[in-house]
């Protein structure tokens, strides 16, 4: 089963041998994979809408895997019990709204122990409020798929440092482990905090604003950064 890049990296964070539940699954390709890969014990795919749980239960079918898939209807965590699953997937939103999902339900979130998100914006926003929030940034990583360019967090329960803001733009662990697409990452970080400088010099108030400090503060950080990463190659 090929489920391409980005699914396959999300795959690639999820402990072995976890009970995973896949919020948001849609075909529910993610679980298949890792259960044909032997990476889990069984899942529970759960989505808000009929017709992707229409298409998870055919996929499941498909591949004989109906004793070791749930599909579930339901909002968010909404569709677990307490200690059902050791491991969260949630790929494909955008990051408030992945939190509005852990926040709507942080005891059944806790109780998974791990987690393993791909925003598809916020990233920076969602990290630190994992911080913020009890849980430690694991892994990350990063994939390239034009025009695309996710970022995945894998975190799991316990205290983690304090980082700066330019630490949450960027991911502290792909900054600790020099990833192999780190320097295209800080120049995507650049690029947006230059874009967003721009637009706010349009407005006297704007740029009177303590958000164009912070912005340029974090771009100056961000140019460090990439200094730095370069003087590593």
């Amino acid at each position: 089963m090929n489920i391409g890049e980005r699914l396959e990296t999300i795959g690639k964070l999820v402990p072995q041998g976890s009970i995973l539940a896949d919020i948001g699954t849609d075909h529910a390709y993610l679980p298949v994979w890792l259960l044909e890969q032997g990476r889990i014990a069984s899942a529970i795919a759960g989505d808000i809408a009929a017709g992707p749980c229409r298409a998870a239960r055919s996929t499941v079918a498909m591949h004989s895997l109906q004793d070791k898939v749930q599909v579930r209807m339901g909002s968010g965590l909404a569709v677990l019990k307490a200690g059902e699953a050791d491991c969260i997937a949630i790929a494909g939103m955008g990051g408030s709204t992945i939190i509005s999902i852990l926040e709507a339900d942080m005891d059944l979130a806790v109780a998974a122990k791990t987690l393993v998100l791909q925003p598809m914006a916020g990233a920076a926003g969602l990290r630190q409020w994992l911080v913020e929030h009890g849980w430690r940034l694991l892994d990350e990583e990063l994939v390239d798929d034009p025009p695309h360019f996710y970022e995945i967090i894998c975190a799991v329960r316990g205290e983690d440092a304090a980082y700066s803001p330019a630490e949450y733009a960027v991911g502290p662990v792909l900054l600790r482990k020099g990833h192999k697409l780190l320097g295209k990452q800080l120049e995507r970080q650049i690029s947006g905090c230059r874009q967003l400088l721009t637009n706010m010099e349009r407005s006297e108030r704007a740029k009177a604003s303590a958000k164009y400090q912070e912005t340029q503060a974090l771009l100056a950080a961000l140019e460090v950064l990439e200094r730095e990463n370069a003087s590593n190659r």
